[in-house]
């Protein structure tokens, strides 16, 4: 019988993009990618970016971000591939699902219940199938999910002090997120160090717009910064990170706004945004006097403006300090500290600013893994499709 290649599709979008690629495979092997790109959004427009055959392109929209603007984009130059599957990114499966699974009905169902907890994500994601569903009824759609690498994590990390009964009515625990990302990162680490997964010790950063770190020791996950939803921990793009549940009831009482109110307040417009007035951290470095390699910013930025974005980027700098040294200082030999994420890999400031004045443990090593999620998501799609 003919070992025959097939094109199979992954997608993994976030709360503003929506990346993608094509990988050959056949029933042997995950081949290698031969098409590749990513729909995001850029300033108040759209851009779309991709590789084929070691050409890269650009198209420039004038439409705001959106998944559906992103998957007509997207689906227009895949027209002409014969796509056999496709593999997706869930951010909150909960505590349920700790592998990946065909998306039916019943699954999305079981899923959606999860969707007002990671209000910038799940509910794009749901469009996101509604969409592939339409475009192509017959084709499988698997689903890997962010909260999957946190599943073992234990009841003294996971739980909050609440009374029990609300973690065992309701399930209000801490889940974790961007879990793919740290998984490619710490196999990343361990191949480098020269050890297994499940010997290694270290913690993972990963920064983008939404950003988390993890720490994994002797390859168990004891703890991470997010946690009932994709809101809690680090400063962000737009999230709040940490926050007391007195500034959330004073906000309501004090302030007199609505549930909705605030949820919109601490999912889209504070974090850098909110202390700086741009939710781009590119933006947030030029004003507060750092270079950014390959942006140019059409921005003028007052004295003012300079002023709170070296505010904003000591806040967010520091949040990630103090719970990295905090990972750092509760495990026994950390081995290395792990950056991806588009932040991480790319900005070179961040990395210097996080590390600054950080006395790392003897031996532990800083790396900088590639963004992983794309190629951890097709290999769980490829081993889901051939167990």
């Amino acid at each position: 019988m003919k070992n025959e290649k097939k094109n199979l599709l992954i997608l993994n979008n976030g709360s503003s993009s929506l990346k993608f690629a094509v990988f050959e495979a056949d029933e042997k092997n995950l081949g290698q990618v031969i098409f590749e790109g990513s729909y995001s959004a850029y300033n108040e427009q759209s851009i779309l970016v991709y590789q084929k055959n070691n050409k890269k392109s650009q198209i420039n929209y004038s439409a705001i971000y959106s998944v559906t603007t992103a998957w007509q984009a997207i689906h227009e130059i895949l027209a002409q591939l014969d796509i056999q599957a496709v593999g997706m990114r869930i951010v909150h499966g909960g505590s349920e699902f700790k592998k990946s699974c065909k998306l039916d009905k019943n699954v999305v169902e079981k899923i959606s219940k999860y969707n007002h907890l990671a209000p910038l994500h799940n509910k794009q994601s749901f469009d996101l199938i509604k969409l592939v569903q339409a475009t192509w009824p017959k084709v499988k759609i698997i689903a890997s999910f962010d909260t999957a690498w946190f599943s073992d994590l234990e009841p003294e990390a996971y739980l909050y002090s609440l009374p029990i009964k609300y973690y065992e009515k309701f399930g209000i625990r801490k889940y974790g997120f961007h879990g793919l990302s740290h998984e490619m990162a710490c196999l990343y680490a361990a191949k480098k160090l020269n050890t297994k997964i499940n010997k290694l010790s270290a913690v993972s950063l990963h920064l983008g717009s939404g950003s988390s770190i993890a720490w994994l020791e002797a390859g168990k996950v004891k703890d991470t910064t997010m946690g009932f939803s994709p809101n809690e921990g680090l400063t962000m793009a737009t999230r709040s990170g940490d926050l007391p549940a007195t500034v959330a009831l004073y906000l309501a009482q004090g302030c007199k706004m609505s549930l909705t109110d605030i949820d919109r307040l601490i999912n889209q417009e504070s974090g850098l945004l909110g202390l700086s007035g741009s939710a781009d951290l590119r933006e947030v470095l030029l004003a507060a006097g750092y270079k950014v390699s390959g942006y140019k910013s059409s921005f003028k930025y007052t004295s003012a403006q300079k002023k709170l974005a070296k505010q904003a980027l000591a806040v967010y700098t520091y949040d990630i300090k103090r719970y990295l040294a905090s990972y750092l200082g509760m495990s026994k030999k950390p081995q290395a500290v792990i950056f991806t994420g588009v932040v991480g890999t790319n900005s070179s400031v961040i990395r210097n600013l996080v590390l600054k004045n950080l006395n790392l443990p003897k031996g532990c090593r800083v790396f900088i893994a590639p963004e992983g999620e794309i190629k951890n998501i097709a290999t769980k799609t490829w081993q889901y499709l051939h167990q």
